[in-house]
């Protein structure tokens, strides 16, 4: 079991990496240390919910993923954007957020260009006529002072019983 546990966290923080420095806390502060196997793990098994900023900063600033969030009760614009994603031939998931509303997910197979994945969220609102009010990155331009936003992950204790939401 010991095994199939460090296979989800490896898989798990392969998805959901972002910036290495800092990441969120659940009380909604930036934690300036390392985002670390043990902060996964520990959000994993239910110790401390955290957040992973996106816009990871270079030259380039990039990302591995995007999420767009729905902050209402409204699976059918959630499945909407899915259904917008997927006829671009992009694979996309829908989570229910651990607040409220729904995050749907979008990864890249290797890094992309921050802003290109902020405008590409951006359009499938356009094209789906869905309000974007919450694309993740929500900055492009991210360095050592500035952060930008993060997006809380799933699965907060998911490795000891599966999540109510």
């Amino acid at each position: 079991m010991e095994n199939m546990e460090n296979l989800i966290i490896d898989k798990f923080i392969t998805l959901f990496r972002g910036r290495g420095d800092c990441y969120g806390s659940e009380e909604g502060g930036c934690v300036r240390r390392p985002l670390d196997r043990t902060v996964f793990t520990n959000h994993l098994t239910g110790g401390a919910g955290i957040g992973v900023y996106p816009a990871v900063p270079a030259s380039t600033p990039f990302c591995v993923w995007g999420c767009s969030d729905i902050d209402f009760e409204d699976l059918g614009a959630a499945r909407l954007l899915q259904r917008t994603i997927n006829m671009a031939g992009i694979e996309s998931y829908v989570e229910r957020s651990r607040s409220k509303g729904y995050h749907v997910w979008v990864f890249a197979s290797e890094p992309v260009p921050a802003e290109t994945m902020r405008r590409a969220l951006l359009v499938v609102h356009q094209v789906a006529d869905y309000p974007a009010r919450e694309v993740n990155p929500k900055q492009s331009d991210v360095s050592i002072n500035k952060v930008g936003n993060y997006v809380r992950l799933p699965y907060f204790g998911g490795l000891d019983s599966t999540p109510e939401r």
